[in-house]
């Protein structure tokens, strides 16, 4: 059985939805706290046998190019003070690049060994987790780090990330 492909916003889960139509979507909100509440919602009301959460990322790495499209297999939770710190560990294999990711409140946190940062993924795995749901996560570089939010390429990032999920799913 297909994942359900979980989004943080209408946006990204549009474009996967217009060239993907016979895929199972939701979107559970931006950022952690939005993400966390709204993947529960998720699992209480579609009951998904796995998750795979979609959507852009920023890049620390510059080996990584605008528009690249990877897997994400650890997410950390590095803005948190460093004794609070959590790694979660996606458990659904998906045939693409891995890297490591930073789930962050803001942009431009250290990279403490992630290659993108995003500000969902920890949450949902962590509920993934905690209901006993297989989860990954698909990433797709629409800006680096260091960018003005008017340099970001979120066409670019959000086509070829549409691209890809038409190629696994």
């Amino acid at each position: 059985m297909k994942p359900l492909l979980l989004f943080a916003t209408d946006m990204e889960a549009a474009a996967v939805r217009s060239l993907c139509g016979d895929v199972q979507t939701a979107v559970c909100g931006v950022g952690a706290v939005e993400a966390a509440v709204g993947m529960m919602e998720i699992l209480e009301r579609e009951r998904p046998t796995s998750v795979v959460l979609c959507g852009i990322a920023g890049a620390y790495d510059c080996s990584l190019k605008v528009g690249d499209v990877v897997c994400v297999a650890v997410e950390q939770t590095t803005s948190l003070p460093t004794l609070y710190r959590k790694e979660y560990r996606a458990t659904l294999s998906i045939p693409l690049p891995e890297v490591v990711s930073n789930t962050v409140l803001a942009v431009g946190a250290e990279p403490c060994g992630a290659k993108v940062e995003n500000m969902e993924g920890a949450a949902v795995f962590a509920v993934c987790h905690h209901f006993g749901v297989p989860c990954g996560e698909i990433r797709a570089v629409s800006n680096y780090v260091s960018d003005l939010r008017e340099q970001w390429d979120i066409p670019t990032a959000l086509n070829n990330l549409a691209r890809i999920i038409k190629k696994i799913y």
